[in-house]
């Protein structure tokens, strides 16, 4: 399995008319940026075909809850 955002655990797919997302949030909650408070979290907006240090992979009933 490719370790792509659109299949990690961390990913929020848009809702868009298109049959696949191509973009999404990032829900890992990154803190420490420009404009926000120290210690808040805030869904950072990514494409689903992007990857990171921080992937994990989707399990089975994780990505049942997201459908």
């Amino acid at each position: 399995m490719k370790r792509l955002c659109e299949t990690c655990e961390h990913f929020s797919p848009a809702h868009t008319c298109i049959e696949k997302p191509t973009w999404g949030h990032c829900m890992r909650l990154v803190t420490g940026r420009s404009g926000r408070a120290a210690g808040k979290g805030s869904p950072i907006f990514t494409w689903a075909d992007s990857v990171c240090a921080d992937f994990r992979a989707r399990t089975l009933a994780s990505a049942q809850r997201q459908s």
